[in-house]
């Protein structure tokens, strides 16, 4: 049997190796904490943005600031139609003076008046509506509804009960007697007495912001050849931003009964 050590003995490493594999590590570990921090953090090379001033968080821009300045006028929410905000909407009282009339148009049966104070929107069958929230304006609608608003006469003439007529239990039930007559199941006016008649005055008998009443006074041919005198009351209500008739009844629009004589102001087609 050998006696002979036959156990291998490992290599003698160079001096250098440690130095060399502690530094190797020093330069990964660099590398690491560069990569790291250029991953995480911005580049200082880009400028910083400004914090904003005051003035720059609450100034508008000089595009909005235009736009405000140049804006045109907002249409008055309490209005039916956007031409009523062109109307001459000045307070007077037309208790002792009638209204100035710029011209008396075709309307209806007969002719209505056509002013500053209402009348700016033309329905298409003719009816004006969009009246100034004034004494005038009232007056002018009290006119225009006594001559021009019937909508028995056809189905355009039908869609004014809801533009002209006061909202209640008279306007459903007048609406119904309108279709009827349309329908030719019920006999209406010709409106030959209308047609024939001259608005000569008025009288005021109330006025509210609310609500206003009338007596129209007309002249009107007799069957002896003669001319007589009749009033029409005519009532109002401000709803939805317009002057609607308020109706005597579910079967009239407005009451007439001979005229008494009663002081009244001049005020028509021919005054």
């Amino acid at each position: 049997m050998s006696t002979q050590d036959t156990t291998h003995q490992p290599k003698d490493r160079p001096k250098w190796f440690g130095a060399a594999l502690m530094l190797l590590a020093l330069v990964l570990v660099g590398l690491l904490a560069w990569g790291l921090r250029v991953f995480i953090f911005p580049s200082n090379d880009e400028p910083a943005a400004e914090p904003r001033t005051a003035a720059s968080q609450t100034a508008p821009s000089s595009a909005s600031a235009f736009a405000s300045a140049t804006a045109g006028p907002v249409v008055d929410a309490d209005t039916a139609w956007d031409c009523q905000a062109d109307l001459n909407n000045d307070d007077v009282s037309i208790a002792d003076s009638a209204p100035a009339v710029e011209e008396w148009v075709a309307g209806g049966y007969n002719v209505i008046p056509f002013s500053e104070f209402g009348g700016c929107e033309k329905r298409p069958s003719g009816l004006r509506v969009g009246f100034a929230h004034t004494e005038a304006g009232s007056l002018m609608a009290a006119a225009t509804y006594a001559m021009a608003l019937d909508p028995s006469v056809s189905e355009e003439a039908a869609d004014d009960v809801e533009v002209a007529i006061a909202e209640g239990p008279d306007r459903d039930r007048l609406a119904e007697k309108a279709e009827r007559i349309r329908d030719g199941l019920e006999q209406g006016s010709d409106g030959t007495a209308s047609a024939a008649s001259t608005l000569i005055g008025y009288t005021q008998d109330f006025y509210s912001e609310d609500a206003a009443s009338y007596r129209l006074v007309y002249e009107v041919p007799t069957s002896d050849g003669l001319v007589g005198q009749v009033s029409l009351q005519a009532d109002l209500l401000w709803e939805d931003g317009d002057w609607k008739l308020d109706p005597a009844s579910g079967t009239s629009f407005m009451t007439s009964d001979l005229y008494q004589g009663q002081p009244y102001i001049e005020w028509g087609s021919k005054a």
